[in-house]
This record gives C-alpha cells, structure tokens and sequence, in this order.
C-alpha cells in the first residue's frame, strides 16, 4: 500500500508540474511567455511584435472582503477607468496608462479562496486590432476556475 501511495504522490506532483507549465489558452498563439513567478503564480507574456503584454496571475480572496479587494483590482496610480463592471464573482476595468489601453478581468476560483486575473496592455493605437484577442481572453478565463495550484 505504501508504495502505491508513494506512486499516486508522484503522479500528482507531476500533473501539478505539468499544470503550471503548461499554457494557458487564453495566450493568443505566437506569443512569447517573458516572464515567470511560480511563488505568485505570475506569468507575462508578449506579442511576437513585442507592442503588447498579458500577464496573468492569481491572488488570495476572502469573502468577507470582496468589495475591497475589487476595489484593489481596479484602481491604480497614473490610470484613467473608462469601462468598469463589477459583479460578486468577478470584475472587468479598462482604460488609459500614459500612451497605452488596459484591460484587466479578475474571476473568483478556487471555491472563492483566489482571484484569477489577467491584464493586457498595448498602445492606443492597436485597439481596433486587439478588440477580439481581448474579448476571447476574458470569456475564455472561466476554464480556470479550478485551477487552484
């Protein structure tokens, strides 16, 4: 019996290396991942162009503090909201940084115990060009909904 408790452990160590290895598919194809925090779960990637970046990343929530923590995920310094939905499971908030658009979608997973988030920024004049990639990322991020590391 120890040995086959000894195998499962090992087969589930792998699959959760595989896990964090593999892609997510809301990375749009020809994209280069930049940038890799397995301690966060944070991984940037960036257009074969090098124009525009997607990070996504995961961080702890609490039930109790649900409006706080949308609040957190939607304000920052030096940015201007022009779109911003809210909903108890998940929020939506873009606008201008400087030159560049954002977009950030942050779902509750895990059971509600984290935040699946996932930002994009590129420069203004690529909206017309990014308006699908982006949409399809943001619908797409309920496939991890499970994926609690």
């Amino acid at each position: 019996m120890k040995v086959f408790a000894i195998a499962v452990s090992l087969v589930t160590a792998f699959s959760a290396a595989a896990q964090a290895q593999r892609r997510p598919s809301i990375v749009p194809p020809g994209w280069t991942q930049v940038y890799k925090d397995m301690a966060t779960r944070t991984r940037r990637f960036q257009s074969a162009d090098g124009a525009v970046t997607l990070t996504t990343s995961q961080s702890r929530s609490s039930p109790g503090e649900r409006r706080r923590e949308q609040d957190k995920i939607a304000r920052r310094p030096g940015e201007t909201i022009t779109y911003q939905r809210r909903t108890p499971t998940w929020i939506a908030v873009s606008g201008y940084r400087g030159d560049d658009i954002f977009y950030r979608k942050s779902n509750i997973a895990c059971g509600g115990r984290r935040w699946n988030n996932v930002e994009f920024v590129y420069p203004r004049v690529d909206k017309k060009r990014l308006d699908a990639t982006v949409t399809a990322a943001a619908r797409g991020m309920t496939r991890y909904a499970d994926d609690c590391g």
